[in-house]
């Protein structure tokens, strides 16, 4: 049979289905947003998105959008805050490439939105956007929020999660164990099931190395017992905005992340359906709860659930839910390596002592029970 009537069968090698413009952008929005939760700093657009979050004001104004872009990642090409010579001018990222990064992220991936009076505006014709005088107002400090679940088939639910304070920590940590990586030739992603006798000293450095960020890090989590509860998704779900909420006050009540403040929120994929519809409840009630409880002082920047177990501050959210399931979840404490581990991780993070561990383990770690 030739290779002509292979083809008219249909028995030939089947072409690769196209995506579509739409599963393109999602595609290409999911791997931004990887970039951007992974604290990346070396790509323009990532770089734009930092600014959009941390100075809303540049979300409206493209001018100062490149002010505070200058500022933050061309300092060297600047004479001070507010002066550049000409000569340095060519060198400067140019606003045309700063307002394309910027439409895209807005326009196409709907995140870091203008006010409602620029988007019609910008809306009518893309690029007319009248200079408006650079609010030079001081920067919205940031929290972001790394979460993840776990106890779905056990006693206790729980959500766990590790909070960043300041956010270029969430590139400090992550090059703080890339070093560590590079010193020791530890390559292997880090879990929680993969500790065993032959990895365990290194899991114990990097309590050590978490621990030189404890300023501006937290470990949060709150449990439930499972038993009495049906929608056990929905139940995760609110767990998660009691921790996020009683996260919120602790932080801006200790002094450590004094509100006014914006929060971006990185959740572990789970379903894309239940994904889709947990991430807009989430939003909205924290919307309503910064009405209601925080005088409009928080400000939702993002939530969004990822699929990535390769991400640093899922690894690291994944430690700790993982040392609190086998605290609270396992038959009995023994001696294996993930015994060990989740001793040394809580002991160092949580306090010792039962009352401390439930109720809240200092600033760095806050546990609470429902």
């Amino acid at each position: 049979m030739s290779n002509h009537e292979l083809e008219g069968n249909g028995e030939g090698p089947e072409k690769k289905q196209e995506l579509s413009k739409e599963e393109k952008l999602a595609k290409e929005k999911a791997k931004f947003l990887e970039k951007f939760a992974a604290g990346d700093t070396n790509h323009l657009q990532t770089r734009v998105a930092w600014v959009l979050n941390r100075y809303p004001s540049a979300r409206d104004s493209d001018v100062t959008l490149q002010v505070q872009y200058w500022r933050t990642f061309n300092r060297d090409l600047l004479s001070g805050p507010n002066t550049v010579t000409l000569e340095n001018l060519y060198q400067l990222t140019r606003l045309t490439d700063l307002a394309r990064a910027r439409a895209k992220i807005q326009n196409e991936y709907h995140l870091f939105q203008a006010s409602e009076g620029i988007r019609k505006r910008r809306g009518i014709k893309e690029g007319e956007e009248r200079a408006r005088q650079i609010d030079d107002q001081p920067p919205l400090s940031t929290l972001t929020v790394y979460s993840d679940e776990s106890g779905k088939t056990d006693n206790f639910l729980i959500v766990g999660s590790v909070w960043f304070l300041i956010g270029e920590d969430v590139y400090n940590v992550d090059n703080a164990l890339k070093e560590w990586r590079e010193r020791t030739g530890f390559k292997e992603e880090l879990h929680f099931t993969k500790i065993s006798d032959r990895n365990a000293d290194r899991y114990m450095e990097v309590i050590n190395i978490l621990d030189a960020f404890a300023a501006t890090i937290s470990f949060r989590a709150i449990t439930i017992e499972r038993r009495g509860h049906g929608d056990i998704p929905r139940v995760l779900d609110d767990l998660l905005l009691h921790l996020l909420v009683r996260g919120v006050r602790h932080e801006h009540e200790s002094g450590r992340a004094p509100l006014p403040r914006s929060i971006s929120i990185f959740k572990d994929a789970e379903e894309e359906a239940r994904d889709k519809l947990s991430v807009a409840n989430l939003e909205l009630a924290l919307e309503n709860v910064s009405k209601a409880q925080f005088n409009n002082q928080l400000h939702v920047s993002l939530v969004h659930a990822i699929d990535s177990k390769t991400l640093i501050p899922i690894q690291l959210a994944d430690l700790f839910i993982g040392s609190l399931n086998r605290t609270l979840n396992a038959a009995q404490n023994g001696n294996h390596a993930k015994d060990r581990f989740a001793s040394a991780f809580l002991a160092r993070f949580a306090g010792a002592g039962e009352q401390q561990r439930y109720e809240q383990g200092g600033d760095m770690t806050v546990i609470d029970q429902v």
